[in-house]
């Protein structure tokens, strides 16, 4: 049974640890779906989880408030408020922070780290990607400066840890390794979606392939509908599904038209049910470049639902992915072996769910969010008992 967010049940003699999540906001996304995650399912016995949102808390923040998790947000008004230090400050020293841990935002990682030297006894900051998307270092720049007040980074994956020693400069002995996870029990592989494409304005007979990731560029939506245009040609009546949210869209749906898919692809914006929404796909596929992407929430839920993926060669995507096992790995930013692959799906039913089932199975005995959760409570545990 899940404990009630925000509860407290204390061990004899010991109160729980207070531990502040620090983002800029938590609209939809993975990296924010996680925080949503510890924060709810930390053991109360052992933690009182809160959140500081510098800007707007987004819908991820807004259902933190919602489940009891204390949340603090519009710290910073803009980029270049000075006060904002002063006011994170002053809230971390309100819910009586006793480890911090930033999220790669870098607004969050600098202020987050600075703001509480002398009130939290430790400081994590918690990377979900590599390079920017402009080609700088994640932990560069401004960010660099407070990296020695950093008592550990999380990163998601060996490739990412790998990454951040080699190319960032982080030493080897300050890198913790916590995945991402989900928890099998919210997933029924079986569950009949026929309601659901039906809500969505999907033909029943048809077969469909969709992505969920914010339109960010490097997510490279635009080599997903480049697939679409082709796969379109293959598969007469495949339609398409493009769910989240960004100031992209306009520009997508104008490149969809272009191609003459407007009419088979479906942008569906920010949804806060997206992870349900991926039960109507035949055929989840992620496209993103190689820079920023390392362990896709949505993959994993995809694959928790027995859905097969089609996946680039990120990050730690081929951990998830196991190609011509779980799924289907192509190399970034080829047209040709994306569009082929998401046909082959799409066409060999057989082949799909098979890969879905094995997808399944090691998604829930490799990936699963109670020991994503466990052992970022030990890691901070760990941290706060060392002098």
């Amino acid at each position: 049974m899940r404990r009630r967010p925000g509860s407290v049940d204390e061990r004899p003699g010991e109160a729980p640890r207070r531990v502040t999540f620090v983002a800029s906001t938590l609209a939809v996304g993975g990296t924010e779906t996680m925080v949503r995650e510890y924060a709810v399912r930390m053991d109360r016995k052992r933690f009182l989880p809160s959140v500081v949102c510098l800007r707007n808390p987004g819908k991820i923040g807004e259902e933190l408030a919602s489940l009891g998790v204390p949340v603090v947000s519009r710290v910073a008004c803009s980029r270049l408020d000075v006060s904002s230090l002063a006011r994170l400050r002053s809230a971390l020293r309100r819910l009586r922070t006793e480890a911090v841990v930033c999220l790669d935002h870098r607004n969050a990682m600098t202020l987050g780290v600075v703001a509480s030297l002398g009130v939290a006894r430790k400081r994590f900051v918690t990377v979900h990607s590599t390079r920017l998307w402009s080609g700088r270092k994640i932990l560069g720049g401004s960010v660099a400066c407070s990296m020695r007040f950093v008592d550990r980074v999380i990163a998601v994956g060996r490739n990412q840890a790998r990454y951040l020693v080699d190319e960032e400069g982080v030493p080897p002995d300050r890198i913790a390794i916590v995945p991402n996870g989900i928890n099998a029990a919210e997933f029924e592989p079986k569950a009949d979606s026929g309601e659901l494409r039906a809500s969505l304005g999907l033909r029943p007979e048809s077969p469909v392939a969709g992505i969920v990731a914010a339109l960010r560029p490097e997510k490279n939506h635009e080599l997903f509908l480049e697939a679409v245009s082709r796969v379109a040609r293959a598969v007469r009546n495949a339609q398409f599904l493009i769910i989240g949210g960004g100031r992209r869209q306009a520009e997508l749906e104008r490149l969809a038209s272009g191609l003459g898919v407007a009419g088979t692809v479906r942008f569906l914006g920010e949804r806060s049910d997206a992870r349900a929404l991926i039960r109507s796909f035949d055929v989840a596929v992620l496209c993103s470049h190689p820079v920023v992407e390392t362990l896709p929430v949505f993959v994993m839920e995809a694959m928790a639902w027995g859905k097969p993926v089609v996946a680039t060669r990120v990050g730690d995507v081929d951990s998830l992915v196991e190609d011509r096992v779980t799924g289907i790995l192509v190399s970034p930013g080829s047209i040709d072996e994306l569009s082929a692959a998401i046909t082959r799906l799409l066409t060999d039913p057989r082949a799909a769910e098979d890969m879905g089932l094995k997808g399944r199975r090691k998604v829930v005995k490799e990936f699963s969010l109670q020991h994503s959760v466990r052992v970022l409570e030990d890691l901070i545990e760990g941290e706060l008992k060392k002098p």
